[in-house]
């Protein structure tokens, strides 16, 4: 034995995926606090014209969440996406030639 005491993982009932289209937040002494929300683009009343005009669509925002991330925490997410610099350019530069 190791002393380490098993580990069981799992998900939460309100589990979610949200692609995240925008991150609103502060610094705070407790670290940083993040909204996490969607965006939804509505197109009912787009398709109910003639011609169709994107004018009448509507943009739908949801806030899904909140984190809040203490300093160590920022730090170890920090190190995370500094790791994945690369990868993200590659991302970001595959978003703008391909949308």
């Amino acid at each position: 034995m190791s002393g380490i005491p098993e580990i069981q993982g799992e998900y939460s009932p309100t589990f979610k995926r949200v692609i995240v289209a925008g991150v609103f937040g502060t610094v705070q002494p407790l670290g940083l606090e993040t909204a996490i929300y969607s965006e939804e683009r509505k197109i009912d009343r787009v398709i109910t014209t003639e011609p169709m005009s994107t004018n009448r669509m509507m943009l739908k925002r949801v806030v899904e969440c909140e984190l809040i991330f203490d300093p160590m925490q920022m730090k170890t997410f920090h190190k995370l996406l500094m790791g994945q610099g690369g990868q993200l350019d590659d991302a970001e530069n595959d978003q703008t030639t391909n949308p």
